[in-house]
């Protein structure tokens, strides 16, 4: 099973196995609580009562529209942030099975993604169900949503990949990651919309891809429009490239993991 090979074969091989990892940790984490499922509710609700009491009732920042445009940000931006962060270490963590079988090293971090990925799909359930309650009614904008989900999903996916690759060389990275994401927070638009920045730093948002992702489901989900597609297209397209590069480094560092992860 795990012998290695190249081209489709292998890659059908590392999601395989990825998946069957994630499946088992899904597992595993949900015997670590007593509440177990739950917490994958609970935990970006936590989140949003933190930041709402922060920025919308101590603050008084935002309008009628701040609790909906704050629960979109809080729960995209949790599902990119922990991604990265669960990937970062895996690697690392997997070092055992690494030394002891032949295994591709992405598989380690692109289980991690799955794993995300699939408690994601729960929470957006909620998410649409907690937007309906509030009067913002599905319309056929809500269609839109799966595009972005995926393009979401390939920012994740080298994002992680490639923090995930560079830690076992860069050990100091546990310390810069959780830093930058902490910034990349508050320039994404996760509290702030657009209009509240000024014309001349708008060229700087959109070469954010979340903050672009953050507005597109804004867009669909409360304001009823439809996103800039212009601009997405052209993020799809810097993705595509992304995730190949990201691909290739595995590829070329591969068999040195082993090495690196002894010393």
């Amino acid at each position: 099973m795990y012998k290695q090979s190249t081209g489709s074969a292998a890659i059908s091989r590392v999601i395989q196995v990825s998946w069957l990892r994630a499946m088992m940790g899904l597992k595993s984490e949900s015997r670590g609580t007593r509440l177990g499922y739950l917490w994958w509710i609970i935990e970006p609700a936590m989140h949003l009562a933190v930041y709402y009491l922060a920025f919308g009732v101590l603050l008084k920042h935002g309008g009628d529209d701040y609790v909906a445009f704050l629960l979109i940000g809080v729960v995209h931006w949790l599902w990119f942030s922990k991604s990265i962060m669960n990937a970062s270490q895996s690697i690392l963590v997997g070092r055992g099975l690494i030394l002891q079988l032949p295994l591709h090293t992405s598989i380690f971090p692109l289980a991690e993604v799955f794993r995300d990925l699939i408690k994601q799909i729960l929470v957006v359930v909620i998410l649409m169900l907690i937007l309906s309650i509030m009067g913002y009614f599905p319309t056929a904008y809500w269609l839109c949503y799966p595009a972005l989900f995926l393009l979401q999903a390939m920012l994740i996916l080298p994002c992680a990949g490639l923090v995930a690759a560079l830690m076992p060389f860069i050990p100091d990275l546990r310390v810069i990651v959780p830093a930058c994401l902490q910034l990349a927070m508050f320039l994404s638009g996760v509290f702030f919309s657009g209009d509240l920045v000024p014309e001349s730093f708008h060229w700087a948002l959109n070469f954010n891809p979340v903050y672009l992702l953050l507005e597109a489901y804004r867009d669909i989900l409360i304001r009823q429009q439809q996103p800039e597609w212009y601009m997405l297209a052209n993020l799809l397209a810097a993705l595509l490239l992304f995730n190949v590069l990201v691909m290739a480094l595995f590829g070329r560092y591969n068999r040195q993991y082993a090495r690196i992860i002894q010393e």
